[in-house]
């Protein structure tokens, strides 16, 4: 077959898969496929285009370097990792994509959001309205409150009813409504969606399981009447589970990171995480290095899985027992110098080991508005020279390992849930229902803004859509592993104060661990 006849067949094919080749490009393909059989050359055509599909191009014109990527990716064996798989990654603040809900064109737009931590006055009203309209559709996906199909007489479906209708409508039927919690008037709470807001009686409401606060996005049935919406229940919005969210997403990343398409749906990491089944990642909380005793059970917990090295050790602030003052600075280097002398002694943990350092909201190097920025690394650049794994993350900060999706927060919310819910659960354990409320409103701080500081601009770094597979709180509250709708949420719990407990998480197994540093007595 002549050039001028391969070249036209390998643009015929680029053009039926819908790219655009140059016929420069399109010698180049052919002078590679000039290095395999003649029967085999339409196979590796295809090969090739299959790999440019994936890799989520922004425009459908194929350039030479795009060509030599899908190559080299054709060429590698079939159980090596392509370039865009990789086993483990701590996502930044600003590598994740904000999840918007577009009503206009409805469907969900994945946005690259500025760096910028300061937003504009009208980002503020957006914070809640965003988080309404996600949560909205997500209900409306449900199958009790979808809407009905024509001729349908299902009396099993529920209709969500705008605020700006029951205002306009003298009916007294019983209705389902939807909306922020809020406080328009001090004493008085009201439900708000976009349209308006309605005054709510709450006297005789019955409050389903989870910790619903001001802030919070719930669904309330009752009667209207003379201006107030009486609430017979009220309660959160359904939640979705992760399987059925991504379908919206196709091959989106929407979990953060380098990477453009999810590695969720990657075959090797899957397979290499199973093989892995015993590589696990440590989670500490309040791991205060200006504590001897915290030090020496450090020592401990290396000299422990010297032999096997864990994936990764996460550990949580506060790292220093007491409140900022002017001697923090010098306390807090000479506390990670002498952790960074005990890694030392081990090195085997040293060199496959990462650590990461997610900080509190004591700490030092940003205010207490979430997501907090990183320790200073200008003050612990010696512990970053002697042990090479060190990430220095945000609060919250994200972790994936192949194809498991983990979200780390330091946050005492869990105690402020409880001090700030309209009503206490009498039944279970507290943390089930903060697990509940937190993915039922697909939020890490599903609370109003006063008590949770946020910056407008990136409150969707909090957000938990997709339901990811772990959620990790540290929190002072008591250590708990509990999970909901198959996500797993862990607090390790203060290391000092809970007999120098820690959790132990096997990505390959998901299963979560309790381990705690025995007594040197009981030794």
């Amino acid at each position: 077959m002549g050039d001028n006849k391969l070249i036209k067949n390998v643009q015929s094919t680029f053009s039926m898969y819908g790219f655009n080749i140059t016929r420069d490009v399109s010698a180049y393909v052919v002078k590679q496929l000039k290095h395999v059989d003649v029967e085999e050359r339409d196979m590796w055509l295809v090969k090739i285009t299959d790999q440019l599909a994936t890799l989520n191009l922004q425009t459908p014109h194929i350039t030479l370097e795009h060509i030599k990527q899908a190559i080299r990716e054709c060429l590698r064996p079939e159980d090596a990792l392509h370039e865009t798989e990789t086993i483990f990654n701590v996502i930044n603040i600003n590598d994740i994509p904000k999840i918007t809900y577009n009503i206009d064109k409805q469907k969900f737009i994945l946005e690259k959001v500025s760096p910028d931590l300061l937003g504009e006055a009208t980002d503020k009203p957006g914070v809640l309205k965003n988080r309404l309209v996600l949560l909205k559709h997500i209900t409306e996906r449900q199958e009790m409150f979808a809407p009905k199909k024509f001729g349908s007489t299902s009396v099993d479906k529920y209709e969500l009813t705008p605020v700006e209708y029951l205002l306009s409508n003298s009916k007294r039927d019983e209705v389902y409504v939807m909306g922020i919690l809020s406080q328009i008037t001090e004493g008085q709470f009201y439900l708000e969606d976009i349209g308006g807001a309605v005054k709510l009686d709450l006297k005789k409401s019955i409050f389903a399981p989870g910790l619903i606060t001001e802030g919070s996005c719930v669904i309330a049935n009752g009667i209207y009447d003379d201006g107030f919406l009486r609430v017979k229940e009220i309660g959160l919005p359904p939640a979705e589970s992760s399987s059925v969210s991504r379908i919206s997403f196709g091959v989106d990343n929407t979990f953060g990171g380098p990477h453009k398409t999810s590695l969720k749906l990657s075959e090797k990491l899957k397979i290499h995480e199973i093989s892995h089944s015993m590589d696990m990642i440590i989670f500490l909380s309040d791991v205060w290095l200006d504590n001897v005793n915290i030090l020496d059970k450090l020592r401990t917990i290396m000299s422990g899985y010297s032999d096997s090295p864990p994936i990764a050790f996460v550990l949580c602030g506060h790292f220093l027992s007491f409140p900022p003052n002017v001697s923090s600075a010098q306390k807090l280097k000479e506390g990670f110098d002498n952790f960074a002398k005990i890694i030392q002694d081990y090195p085997d943990i040293q060199q496959y080991s990462k650590f990461i350092f997610v900080p509190g909201p004591h700490d030092l190097g940003a205010p207490k508005i979430l997501p907090r920025g990183p320790l200073p690394k200008t003050l612990l650049d010696n512990f970053l020279k002697i042990v090479p794994g060190t990430i220095f993350s945000s609060n919250p900060c994200r972790i994936q390992y192949c194809t498991k999706e983990i979200v780390v927060l330091r946050e005492d919310i869990l105690t402020k849930l409880c001090r700030n819910t309209l009503k206490y659960p009498e039944r279970g354990h507290v943390w089930d229902h903060y697990a509940r409320s937190i993915i039922s409103q697909c939020h890490l701080t599903p609370m109003n803004l006063p008590v949770i500081p946020v910056y407008w601009r990136h409150d969707h770094v909090l957000q938990l859509y997709p339901t990811p597979d772990l959620i990790v709180v540290a929190d002072q509250f008591q250590p708990y592993t509990t999970s909901y709708d198959e996500c797993k949420v862990i607090n390790p719990g203060m290391f000092l104060r809970n007999n120098f407990s820690f959790k132990v998480y096997k990505p390959g197994m998901n299963q979560i661990e309790e381990c705690e540093v025995p007594d040197e007595t009981d030794v």
